[in-house]
């Protein structure tokens, strides 16, 4: 039988919404076979058609991965060749300041963005012989019609990497990977280093872009001297002029780190409330639906997996079990998550003991 068969759990009931479900049948009900052998043919049409998406997907994280290295790695160069001679020609000590600090950025921006890259998010394993319609499962667990084996709460299955991941959060081109258990934490650090080091970028080369946009006009010079920046105006002697291009190039790395620090300061910042309140990408969709069922039927929804925000996020960057955050967060580091990514019962258990699922009041 196809993909689109009429078995106990077919594919069109499980992957393919329900409006699009609804034309597939329509389109059956008018031929004059309307069972196995059209949905094996639909099925492997549509099964191609994901194939193909799928692998545009893949080759779009592919050039993902490749402009993040090119990016960085432009970014670094520019602030060797324009921002390190203005900042040495300007005070010692905070040389040495922002040298220090620029490198600390870049050590954990690259150490974050390998680990995420080549972490392994972290599978359920394999039963041998596991029947999906006949097998029990464990509290909490549900079986994965597409790989047909058990998956642990918070696991779902990714159609780009053909496999079920551990809390999966989303398959993030940028990382060429999926987001999971064992390499969310990375994820998120990168974003945070990331977007300093943007801020850090943008401190460097305002001044030099805000000369190059200004070039030989004076109303920009007297509008800052205006409101105070006398000092900036005594900086523009450090900028030389140096050909058209390189002052196009510099403020095109300005402008970019400036939109970049806007981009990652919105997604940064869904993803630590995200991570405040105990939630995934896929389960903040999951969640919403539930309340608003346990609403209609008079009851409170209760996400087991909060522990409430400060514990949740020692939890997610692993602080515990006498690791620090100084060593630990701040400091590359490769330690592993807490817990296995598949067990989840000592939050359930916890938090039955402080909440109940009852009538609201």
């Amino acid at each position: 039988m196809g993909l689109l068969s009429f078995g106990k759990c077919s594919f069109i009931e499980k992957c393919i919404p329900k409006r699009f479900r609804l034309v597939i049948f329509a389109i059956c009900s008018l031929s004059q076979t309307p069972d196995a052998r059209f949905m094996d043919c639909a099925g492997s049409t549509f099964d191609s058609v994901l194939n193909v998406l799928e692998r545009g997907v893949w080759l779009i994280g592919l050039f993902c991965c490749c402009l993040v290295t090119v990016g960085v790695s432009t970014v670094v160069m520019t602030f060797y060749q324009y921002a390190v001679p203005i900042l040495w020609m300007g005070n010692r000590a905070l040389f040495v300041i922002y040298m220090i600090y620029g490198h600390y950025l870049l050590v954990n921006i690259c150490f974050h963005y390998y680990m995420g890259v080549f972490t392994n998010p972290g599978a359920p394993p394999k039963v041998t012989g596991f029947d999906p319609y006949n097998s029990k499962l464990q509290r909490g667990w549900k079986v994965c019609y597409t790989c047909e084996q058990p998956k642990p709460p918070r696991a779902h299955h990714c159609r780009v990497c053909n496999r079920c991941v551990l809390k999966m959060d989303h398959h993030c081109p940028w990382l060429f990977n999926c987001v999971g258990h064992y390499n969310h934490r990375y994820f998120m650090l990168f974003i945070i280093f990331m977007w300093f080091g943007t801020c850090f970028m943008c401190n460097c080369l305002w001044r030099r872009a805000l000369f190059f946009v200004n070039g030989e006009r004076t109303t920009l010079p007297e509008l800052l001297q205006g409101f105070g920046f006398d000092s900036v105006l005594q900086d523009q002697l450090l900028y030389p002029h140096r050909g058209d291009y390189e002052e196009l190039f510099v403020m095109l790395v300005f402008f970019i780190c400036f939109a970049v620090t806007i981009a990652l300061l919105l997604l940064g910042g869904w993803n630590i409330y995200l991570i405040t309140v105990a939630e995934t990408s896929i389960e903040v969709h999951t969640n919403r639906k539930a309340r608003t069922e346990y609403r209609k039927e008079g009851k409170i929804f209760v996400n087991t997996y909060n522990y409430g925000y400060i514990y949740n996020w020692r939890i997610f960057l692993g602080i515990v079990n006498g690791r620090s955050f100084f060593r630990h967060v701040l400091l590359p580091s490769c330690h592993k998550p807490t817990g296995n990514g598949m067990e989840w019962t000592d939050s359930e258990e916890k938090y039955m003991k402080h909440y109940i699922v009852s009538d609201a009041v």
